[in-house]
């Protein structure tokens, strides 16, 4: 029986660049002030499935449980392309394209999880959507964001492309 094999350099790849990505956020927020905002809280939820998922997947593929990987594949596909959606979203609301009462003060899972109250460092939004202060080489954090979350989900699909073009081997 084939494997993902294929798949592994580019999911470790995502696995550290999430992490990364989660690590920037939570140093951006505690060493220099940026208060997120709830769909930045709610990106890094996505961000945190993301990481959980793929170490998961690359240990079932590294296990040979085929099951496992038909499973997973398409959840850390679904985390990563609703870390695009509601990135994309805060850019639309920052530019004015949406009103900026279209971002709820609460994460859309905080009455069923609520990861604020577990883990505040992390989870718990203190800013308002649409209102992003901070700018890098020029252009807005979450513009630099939504391009981090949408390399991460390019290379998502390259590394599904491969273990699906593998498994057909």
């Amino acid at each position: 029986m084939r494997t993902s094999r294929p798949a592994v350099p580019l999911l470790s790849l995502t696995l550290l660049a999430s992490v990364l990505m989660l690590a920037a956020a939570l140093i951006l927020q505690h060493a220099f002030g940026w208060e997120p905002c709830t769909l930045c809280v709610q990106i890094r939820l996505w961000l945190s499935l993301v990481a959980v998922l793929t170490f998961a997947l690359l240990v079932a593929i590294r296990l040979h449980v085929r099951p496992l990987q038909l499973l997973l594949w398409p959840l850390v596909l679904a985390s990563s392309g609703l870390a695009v959606y509601d990135n994309a979203h805060l850019v639309l609301i920052e530019t004015g394209v949406l009103e900026s009462f279209s971002c709820s003060p609460f994460p859309f899972y905080s009455q069923y999880l609520p990861l604020h109250e577990y883990l505040p460092g992390m989870f718990m939004s203190a800013g308002i959507c649409g209102q992003n202060d901070y700018n890098i080489v020029g252009l807005p954090f979450t513009v630099w964001t939504l391009v981090g979350v949408t390399a991460l989900l390019a290379l998502l699909l390259v590394a599904a492309t491969r273990a699906v073009r593998n498994a057909r081997r």
